[in-house]
């Protein structure tokens, strides 16, 4: 097996006699190449991001015009992290009857390119199963483009992406009409799960329960998807799996995101239509639930914030934004916080702050491979990047 020991000097000597230039690029290209694909585990890793100075964001990647897939982000689309195959997903469309998206795109972080699992599939094909189900796609296996908001999670034990919502922003008469004669006909609105071995949707036979525009988090100490809207907590687990209600009303309005903080075992929410920077948390072992009274400072007020745990740290991740004037356009930044649900206090990472607003965005995920939070940034007007943070234990 190549060790990093190919790379030292003294090892180098013997050859070095042979004075060919060619030999010396082979073998620091062959100690490279075992850098960014091999760990101990077998495991592919990125350099850059093993060299990640802590504190600060890194720009990744940003998609160019030469491309092989070029998309603009959708603000009202979700995520996860497949850390099987370590990629980061997207899933979720604008839609307004205006976009299609419904693949999800997957960017490896080591490989540091964007990929589909398919071509949208063309609005011509959307129709309605003898079951009343929703699909699309040529052989109407797949779901309808959706918002997602942050209601998209990964479950590690099924390895399954799983989709807790449906888009009633596609029904006829509010913002589109492109569905009417069709959307009529839907009996029931599934939870989607996505086989990410095999590439394949399922619905679930279960009655569903929907978290537009609210959010979910994988618990994965209990193996369940655990949901969270202003009438109440749910619950996705048992065999066949069945959505149930564990706690009978939720803090916070609409545009919510949550994160499962491992290290207290807890889902922790955040943000609100009505601009909000509370914190609310549900522990599933006892049922407690409350608003956290955080004395002391907090971040700006907000909504539809990044949200993601960082076990290194025992964490959450939290971007906001802060309007910085009154000019028009508006002036902004966006602040990278970290909340302590033990201590219930938060810290401020003044040097992780980005020059420009997210905005609505459901895109901050855990790479725990590298050890690093990634970010997807971009939309009207700006290409789609993707960032990464090491947040340290400080």
């Amino acid at each position: 097996m190549l060790s990093i020991g190919l790379l030292d000097p003294r090892w180098l000597r013997p050859v070095a006699a042979v004075r060919t230039s060619a030999v010396r690029c082979l073998l620091v290209c062959v100690g490279l190449a075992w850098f960014a694909s091999a760990s101990a585990g077998g495991a592919r890793r990125n350099p850059s991001l093993a060299a990640l100075e802590p504190g600060r964001w890194l720009k990744l990647h940003e998609q160019a015009p030469t491309d092989a897939v070029r998309f603009q982000r959708q603000e009202h689309g979700g995520s996860c992290f497949d850390s099987r195959r370590g990629r980061l997903v997207l899933f979720g469309s604008n839609t307004h009857g205006r976009d299609w998206t419904n693949s999800p795109l997957f960017f490896d972080p080591v490989e540091c390119s964007w990929t589909r699992l398919y071509p949208d599939d063309a609005r011509s094909s959307y129709t309605v199963t003898e079951d009343g189900l929703p699909v699309a796609g040529p052989k109407g296996d797949r779901p309808w483009a959706m918002h997602t908001f942050g209601t998209v999670a990964y479950d590690p034990e099924r390895d399954e992406m799983v989709v807790c919502c449906y888009d009633p922003h596609m029904a006829p008469g509010r913002f589109t009409n492109a569905l009417q004669g069709t959307w009529e006909k839907v009996k029931r609105h599934p939870t989607w799960t996505l086989s990410l071995e095999k590439g394949a949707w399922r619905p679930l036979a279960c009655k569903a329960e929907h978290f537009f525009p609210y959010c979910a988090a994988y618990d994965p100490d209990r193996k369940v998807v655990i949901g969270y809207r202003p009438d109440g907590v749910f619950e996705l687990g048992g065999e066949p799996r069945e959505w149930k209600r564990v706690a009978a009303k939720g803090f916070f309005g609409y545009h919510t995101n949550a994160a499962y903080d491992a290290k207290n075992k807890a889902l922790v929410v955040f943000g609100s239509n009505e601009n909000s920077n509370d914190m609310a948390a549900y522990w599933p072992a006892t049922g407690e639930h409350r608003k956290m009274p955080t004395p002391g400072a907090r971040p700006p007020k907000d909504q539809h914030c990044p949200m993601s745990f960082e076990p290194e740290s025992g964490r959450v991740v939290v971007l906001v934004d802060r309007v910085l004037g009154e000019g028009e356009p508006k002036k902004a930044q966006c602040e990278t916080w970290l909340y302590d649900l033990a201590a219930d206090a938060w810290a401020h990472l003044p040097a992780a702050t980005l020059p420009f607003a997210c905005g609505m965005n459901y895109n901050l995920v855990y790479d725990p491979g590298h050890g690093v939070c990634l970010l997807v940034t971009g939309g009207y007007g700006r290409p789609t990047a993707v960032w990464a943070l090491r947040v340290g234990t400080k």
